[in-house]
């Protein structure tokens, strides 16, 4: 069996590092057991005022049983107190920040504890495009809660909306229930493939930062105590970290909805056939039950396809036919226009996917809010 081994040096007066074993793809699909060791892997993380209020609650992964967590930076940064919570009912008001880093938006934590159940890491590199996953999440009304998806594919966080700039970010299609924040990406073996640090928002897409980008965060050296978190309490519910279904942006109801699609062009050098062929042959956009129609006859949706001058740059619209509202644009450089319209047939079905996915993720919500009335 193939082995990678990560080495993490433990920064807390240990004489030798920790290692991190990720397990190869020989491993079995896990039994019931490694399901409720993945569920007792996870922390709800608690952050206040300094009033004994909270102010956020998000999720923490435990890769390592003697207390170090993984989770979102941004609830973090300026915290005046933290609470950690696990699933068997045990509470740490004392926590520790030992790493953190901020453009990918995650954070080490440390809480004295010993012997608690973690998470192994995977190698990304044996993940595959539509590969099934998880999404693993703690929040104050359920100790754990989970959703399926698909894995998509692993990009630069500038081509993601909401991601930021200069790393590498995993996709994947699955919703976001409220408290994912922080999360774990985790592969049908119950390995941890990566942090979820996009909220569950229909602002952004959801991604989550590779952990083996991030594994070496609690060597940092860093040891910044927060206050007593003694004095936090769950909420009844999560706060909602993104727009309510009454405040969906208008282009991602429209967007979710739609069901047919046509293609024009403002420029000599791309032709609709190019991107209607590309689109015929996709086999995520006919999984979304959309149908492509000639221009002329017109669809829901109207992709628009123009070059500037001078420049290698395809720019594309979105459009609602009807009302000519823009719901989404974007641009692929390329050589020509049959390799621009391979990269603007994925560009176009991302963005569906995208709606679809932020839809679903607003009616789990919903089905969560009602159940606990």
């Amino acid at each position: 069996m193939k082995h990678t081994l990560w080495l993490l040096a433990t920064g807390l007066g240990l004489a030798m590092g920790t290692v991190w074993a990720v397990q190869g793809a020989e491993q079995a699909v896990p039994t019931q057991g490694n399901e409720y060791k993945a569920e007792q892997s996870l922390a709800l993380i608690l952050v206040g005022d300094g009033g004994g209020r909270v102010q956020s609650v998000s999720t923490g992964v435990i890769i390592r049983s003697d207390g170090i967590v993984l989770t979102a930076y941004r609830p973090l940064k300026g915290a005046q107190e933290v609470q950690v919570r696990l699933g068997d009912g045990e509470v740490y008001d004392q926590v520790d920040l030992i790493g953190f880093d901020e453009r990918r938006d995650v954070a080490a934590l440390h809480f004295p504890a010993s012997g608690l159940a973690s998470l192994s890491g995977a190698a990304l590199e044996e993940a595959t495009k539509g590969d099934k996953i998880r999404v693993l999440n703690a929040d104050g009304a359920m100790a754990w809660s989970s959703s399926a998806g698909v894995l998509g594919p692993v990009r630069l966080a500038d081509e993601v909306l909401g991601a930021g700039h200069g790393y590498r970010v995993i996709q994947f299609m699955a919703a976001l229930p409220l408290g994912a924040l922080g999360g774990a990406l985790v592969n049908s073996r119950g390995q941890l493939l990566g942090i979820i640090t996009a909220s569950p928002s229909t602002r952004v897409q959801p991604f989550a930062v590779p952990v083996e980008s991030v594994a070496g965060l609690p060597a940092q050296g860093l040891h910044k105590p927060f206050g007593t978190g003694k004095n936090l309490a769950p909420p009844a519910a999560i706060p909602n970290q993104g727009p309510t279904p009454e405040e969906q942006p208008s282009s991602i109801a429209t967007l979710a909805k739609a069901r047919t699609l046509s293609v024009t062009t403002r420029t000599m050098y791309f032709t609709p056939f190019m991107l209607e062929k590309e689109l015929l042959n996709n086999t995520e956009l006919l999984a979304l039950g959309i149908n492509l129609l000639d221009g002329n006859r017109g669809g829901e949706l109207l992709v628009n396809i123009d070059r500037p001058l001078f420049t290698y740059d395809f720019t594309y619209s979105v459009s609602e036919s009807r009302t000519g509202t823009v719901l989404a644009t974007g641009k692929v450089t390329a050589i020509d226009g049959p390799h621009a319209a391979q990269g603007i047939a994925k560009k176009v079905v991302l963005e569906l996917e995208k709606a679809r996915a932020v839809q679903a993720a607003q009616a789990n919500q919903q089905e969560a809010l009602n159940a606990q009335q």
